[in-house]
């Protein structure tokens, strides 16, 4: 049942008043006492135990003396406290940028250690320690896990004919292409010498075979390496593809794959760019 609206003569409960808005600038939170305020009161009480130990000093020599000490301990310990007090914000601040130097140190180490300095791929080291957790986690999931071997033919020509140098431009050139036409996903390594290796996480031998067959067919595009001085220069690779599970589930048995069906495209004349990557033709025996 809707409720009748009460009539204009009947008395309502006032409203409470609002309270008084502050005016602009102002605000109705107690202004803080000064310090020097507080300063000069603590100054004050101590100027008053003084004179009044001074004028009773000839009346109650002891007590003045306890008064004295008592001023002294007080003293003391302001004076401790404020020092510390300053020094465990500074010692805060310190071991805040402590902590920030030894983080950044500690990303700059896992750097080092990690990535090759001469290409910025990963490093052997790291790519051996992946390889297992990749494979544990494609093999309880299901999933295919694909490793690409690249190999640089002729490298050892390079380096006679140009020097060393050209042939570390060649490798460093070479990292970069690899970077720029992988997966975020994927994971590239110089794997020794001038050996590149990759893993392809969820990657089948088919998609693994296009990527391998991409990289050989950018690289051998190339002729704009060695800064200018080697322009021209045909660069060939040779790859091999090995594919889990059907090619192993032991990180030895996907290399020894890798490995085999690269030895045997480098054994196959160049003829196209089919030749240049290996799939391995393996099978896991149940």
């Amino acid at each position: 049942m809707r409720a009748v609206p009460p009539l204009e003569s009947e008395e309502r409960p006032s409203a409470p008043l609002p309270e008084e808005a502050p005016a602009w600038g102002q605000s109705n939170t107690p202004a803080p006492r000064p310090a020097w305020l507080m300063r000069g009161g603590v100054i004050a009480v101590f100027a008053i135990l003084l004179v009044w130990s001074y004028l009773l000093g000839p009346l109650f020599p002891r007590a003045v003396e306890q008064i004295g000490e008592g001023i002294i301990v007080v003293v003391a310990a302001a004076v401790t406290f404020v020092l510390a007090a300053r020094s465990g914000r500074a010692n805060v601040h310190l071991e805040r940028a402590y902590s920030e130097h030894l983080e950044r140190l500690s990303e700059s180490l896992h750097d080092i250690a990690y990535h090759d300095s001469l290409t910025g791929l990963y490093n052997h080291r790291y790519f051996r320690e992946q390889l297992p957790h990749e494979l544990e986690r494609a093999l309880r999931y299901g999933h295919p896990l694909s490793v690409i071997i690249l190999d640089v033919n002729h490298f050892k020509e390079v380096n006679d004919r140009y020097g060393h140098l050209m042939g570390d431009e060649l490798l460093a050139f070479l990292g970069r292409l690899i970077a720029e036409n992988v997966r975020s996903t994927d994971i590239a390594a110089r794997y020794g010498g001038d050996e590149f290796a990759l893993i392809l996480p969820e990657t089948d031998s088919t998609a693994a075979k296009v990527t391998a067959s991409k990289l050989t067919e950018v690289i051998s595009k190339r002729r704009d390496w060695g800064g200018g001085l080697l322009e021209g220069v045909a660069l060939d690779v040779s790859a091999g593809v090995a594919t889990s599970p059907q090619d192993g589930a032991s990180v030895e048995d996907l290399l020894f794959c890798a490995d085999h069906a690269l030895y045997t495209s480098k054994s196959r004349p160049m003829t196209g760019k089919a030749a240049r990557v290996g799939i391995s033709r393996r099978r896991r025996l149940v």
